[in-house]
């Protein structure tokens, strides 16, 4: 009985040893590895999550190509969202052409230790009525009809985060920033090449309260640049709500940068987690989402046994 306590004493000693040990080896193994070796090793864990690493502005960015696209877009998952330590302002547009109801929609805001924000296309295979739009799922765009968009993410008037590219969900996010959604801004400009189209876009987007920036229309493209700051604060109870999340993600953003602060870049923060805290690096990047249809495909080949 009276050993317990000094074994639990020596015990702890040679944890704390070993742990420091090897925190050391770790950031010596980081260390001298190249910027090539660095950026493949990421580019390898994360390009299965739909994402991809832009070194030039530290930021994460989708690929056109993500898991995310077959399951297209419906207004449950934003109002689901706080359950999943998401909170951001949204705005959906939605638009009818060509016989389909097409949806444009953009979000800014704290994606668990992530700022970040993204613009999207999709569309349904029939004309959707206006009150049938909250419920209907709507596909990601096919890749004839990938749009060259651009977005520009402010916070409080500085620059976070730029993309340009021809997609269909165009994103990016700032690993270990905190920003209340109401302090972020955002620049966004579509290039069409169908006028109507375009016409039809640009109603809607003055309908839904956007601040259209200026207008360059012709008969054969146009450019649409506006921009979305502020938005109507939600009731009572979905602010009290997102107040909770937003104070758990602002600690959690304090709790990764003390663990990584031997690093100061987001590649060798997330490679030092990888090697020294793997199931914290798995439990940040993973999507449940992804986990849960993984998981359903297992159990299908009977290669699921539990957690």
């Amino acid at each position: 009985m009276y050993f317990i306590i000094p074994v639990i004493l020596i015990l702890s000693v040679i944890g704390i040893l070993c742990c420091h040990y090897r925190k050391k080896r770790i950031i010596k193994k980081i260390c001298c590895m190249c910027q090539c070796e660095k950026l493949c090793l990421l580019e390898e864990l994360i390009h299965p999550l739909g994402y991809c690493y832009d070194p030039l502005q530290d930021i994460f960015t989708s690929t056109t190509d993500a898991w995310q696209k077959k399951y297209g877009y419906t207004a449950l998952y934003d109002k689901a969202a706080p359950f999943f330590n998401m909170v951001f302002d949204c705005k959906p547009v939605y638009f009818d052409y060509d016989g389909k109801t097409w949806l444009f929609e953009v979000w800014k805001g704290q994606y668990g230790i992530n700022t970040g924000a993204e613009i999207g296309f999709y569309c349904a295979d029939r004309i959707v009525p206006p009150c049938e739009r909250d419920t209907t799922v709507f596909h990601a765009v096919d890749k004839n009809d990938y749009l060259d968009m651009g977005m520009e993410l402010f916070y409080k008037g500085r620059l976070l985060a730029c993309r340009q590219e021809r997609h269909w969900w165009l994103t990016a996010f700032c690993m270990g920033h905190f920003a209340d959604p109401k302090d972020l801004s955002m620049n966004i400009s579509i290039h069409f090449c169908y006028y109507e189209m375009c016409r039809a876009f640009t109603e809607a987007l003055t309908e839904a309260g956007f601040c259209l920036m200026s207008l360059n229309l012709c008969l054969y493209c146009a450019d649409i640049p506006f921009s979305f700051g502020p938005v109507k604060r939600p009731g009572m109870w979905m602010r009290i709500l997102r107040h909770i999340v937003l104070w758990k993600n602002k600690m959690f953003c304090r709790l990764y940068q003390w663990v990584t602060k031997p690093f100061t870049e987001t590649c060798d923060k997330l490679l030092y987690l990888y090697f020294f805290l793997p199931y914290a690096f798995r439990r940040m990047l993973r999507l449940k989402r992804l986990c849960f249809h993984n998981c359903k495909k297992r159990k299908k080949r009977g290669e699921y046994n539990g957690m």
